[in-house]
């Protein structure tokens, strides 16, 4: 027998298919397809046909790789997946034939799910109307078909009217203007199920959109029940429910949680996505993250407020955009202060670098936001998905990593990913437990330096300066673990444990019967911006010792007094109320305002070693520690001279006239007991 050409051949599968009344997929012996009627493409919510010719039937079921997951001549229930990534639960029997001699196998699909969830919609549906039906905004109707193709409705109620704006009685004696408001597609999709239902007597349960002649859409969920088929004509009984408020209320929910509500970008769910979808191509292209911050974005939130920062925030976006236009980019803001860019067909790090470059001379320019205009900088991390991650969690991960690097070493500016970062990150990381197990085994321990008076040499005060015991490292200074404790958010328990330490070892001191000496502790400038905190944690720490608040001077950094000057001014206040004195420590090495200076509750300026390490051999740096002096005697402050190593800076500093000295040249910081003898001793030595 001569075989039919491949075209015919495929007109006859197809025409085979088309004549069954049930979801149907025909394929060969191989188990490609090579037909499914229109029922099947309605099951898998899709129009394209020719996008499952020839495709393995096992891409169709989740979990099955290749073939039919059910055997010849049998049943069984399945899960389906849509090209949506929809799964639906269908029973599939599958049975064998011979079409043309070609050996084929043809798959029958039933729609388990739609089955379960309509019977108990239609019941709960039954009940309610029964209950409520003079309350409920309902369209109740009798339909019928005749001769499977022509649609009456021998009964509308009134609701009919309020619901599409169009009398009953035309509905009546035009049946066929419902399903003219049906685009053609789903109209066909609504003349199947309804001969289907008749077909299986199984109830329709159906959510279709019509186009309202008015010029709008109108979503309604359609139920009837079959009531009888006799002698060609069947009869449903039904209800027309207006569902357009849920539908616009799902769409702006599933909007809101992909996109940001300010920007109206897509946010780190829509960013995940895009991702996503770039990683499952086959076509292996090369894309880059650049992940990019708005810099000190929270200090003009906390200065401004946050109108002004969400305007700002909108303002950048709207930068970004026009940036990025002729580039094959994708624009999203995953987090508050970030922004992200995915930028796709990158050929090399040279590509990303451009764009990036184009981005930071972009916000370099002043921005309006509303009656203001702000400087604005960010800064970038970079990460490439040939090289820094092959899937969306690392990729991200990375590129958060290469801005926080970007933050601290180049503000402003650009870094792209290295794994030397991430072990460097892992280094921190281990840094920080360590410290915090420091923090629960009460390693921390006080060391104390004096503080001489310059003129006589007699012991005027002592600094508490805190060292890690640690159990296999030994003593480690302050510079290797307190950056890391401000990090971690470790600085305040650190703190508070030698403050707690240093005033009970002083307290000890007094009890003896010795010579009550100041005593200066540093305090951090996370500790200082919390000022409720802080006044808390001091009269802890007095009741709890016992020392005399008049005992205590706290140190603070120039630069933390002057991040907000008069939030400090109230602060240095409240403490000196409370008996507890202050002084600026580093002074010189910040900005400080001498309008704000003249305000402060301060005793000391503490000058910094910087300036009197070559203060006897340079004399910008001999010029500076004078008029540091000079200013702080007309404010009637104490000066205390940091890092004294020699004779020479010693007497320069006695011959200008400065109160107080500290450094090596008298003593290095030493355990409680050898200051206890210093203290006994009275007058301090040089070394």
């Amino acid at each position: 027998m001569e075989l039919l050409e491949p075209q015919t051949r495929d007109r006859v599968y197809e025409a085979f298919v088309a004549g069954l009344n049930e979801p149907a997929i025909l394929t060969d012996a191989d188990h490609e397809i090579i037909a499914l009627n229109d029922q099947a493409l309605s099951l898998l919510c899709s129009s394209d046909r020719d996008s499952f010719f020839l495709r393995d039937i096992g891409k169709l079921f989740p979990h099955q790789e290749k073939g039919w997951p059910v055997q010849v001549c049998e049943k069984a229930e399945e899960i389906i997946r849509t090209p949506f990534g929809d799964d639906i639960a269908v029973e599939v029997s599958l049975s064998e034939l011979e079409i043309d001699n070609q050996y084929c196998l043809l798959g029958i699909f039933r729609d388990l799910r739609e089955v379960n969830e309509l019977r108990e919609s239609l019941k709960d549906a039954n009940t309610r109307l029964g209950n409520m039906l003079g309350n409920l905004p309902v369209t109740l109707f009798e339909m019928e078909l005749h001769d499977n193709k022509d649609i009456a409705f021998p009964f509308i109620s009134a609701g009919v009217g309020g619901l599409l704006e169009v009398d009953g009685q035309k509905l009546a004696k035009e049946p066929g203007y419902i399903l003219s408001m049906l685009p053609l597609s789903a109209r066909k999709t609504l003349m199947r199920q309804i001969k289907a239902s008749m077909e299986t007597g199984q109830p329709l349960d159906e959510e279709v959109c019509l186009h309202v002649p008015q010029g709008y859409k109108l979503w309604v969920r359609f139920f009837a029940n079959l009531r009888r088929v006799e002698e060609g004509v069947a009869v449903w009984d039904g209800a027309v429910i207006d569902i357009t408020g849920q539908h616009l209320l799902d769409e702006r929910l599933c909007y809101l949680a992909y996109h940001d509500e300010d920007t109206l970008l897509p946010n780190r769910l829509g960013l995940e996505d895009h991702l996503n979808d770039l990683f499952s191509r086959e076509n292996g292209e090369s894309f880059a993250l650049l992940t990019l911050a708005i810099d000190r974005l929270d200090l003009v939130n906390d200065t401004l407020g946050s109108e002004t920062a969400t305007r700002l925030v909108v303002t950048v976006s709207e930068q970004l955009a026009g940036v990025l236009e002729g580039y094959d980019a994708f624009l999203s803001h995953p987090r508050p202060e970030n922004f992200s860019i995915v930028l796709q067909s990158v050929k090399s790090d040279k590509d990303v670098a451009e764009l990036a470059g184009e981005i930071l001379k972009t916000m370099k320019i002043p921005f309006e936001v509303g009656t203001r205009c702000l400087d604005v900088s960010v800064s970038m991390g970079i990460s490439i998905s040939y090289k820094d991650g092959d899937n969306v969690e690392t990729l991200i991960m990375n590129a958060d990593t290469a801005l926080r690097l970007a933050h601290k070493t180049s503000p402003g500016g650009y870094r792209f990913f290295v794994e030397e970062m991430n072990t460097r990150s892992l280094r921190v990381l281990a840094y920080e437990n360590r410290l915090r197990k420091a923090i629960s085994r009460n390693e921390f321990v006080t060391y104390f330096q004096p503080l001489v008076d310059v003129q006589t040499g007699v012991l005027a005060g002592m600094e508490a300066l805190v060292r890690w015991r640690h159990p296999r490292l030994g003593l480690v200074g302050p510079n290797e673990f307190i950056p890391v404790a401000e990090e971690a958010g470790l600085i305040g328990e650190i703190c508070h444990q030698v403050l707690y330490q240093t005033c009970k070892t002083a307290k000890m001191w007094l009890d003896k019967g010795h010579k009550p000496i100041p005593l200066a502790v540093n305090i951090s400038w996370r500790q200082f911006a919390q000022p409720e905190r802080l006044m808390m944690l001091m009269d802890e720490v007095f009741k709890e010792t016992g020392l005399p608040p008049e005992m205590l001077e706290l140190e603070l950094t120039e630069s933390s007094v002057m991040e907000q000057p008069d939030s400090a001014i109230k602060t240095l206040d409240d403490l000196r109320e409370f008996g507890v004195l202050a002084s600026i420590d580093d002074f010189g090495t910040g900005y400080s305002s001498l309008s704000y200076l003249k305000k402060l509750p301060i005793s000391k300026l503490k000058i910094d070693r910087a300036f009197i390490l070559e203060v006897t051999e340079n004399k910008r740096d001999a010029a500076i520690v004078d008029a540091i002096i000079m200013l702080a005697r007309a404010l009637d402050l104490k000066t205390v001279a940091e890092g004294i190593e020699t004779a020479e800076q010693y007497a320069f500093l006695r011959e200008r006239g400065c109160d107080l000295a500290q450094g090596f040249y008298f003593s290095r910081p030493v355990p409680a007991d050898e200051m206890e003898k210093m203290i006994i001793k009275g007058v301090i030595s040089p070394s």
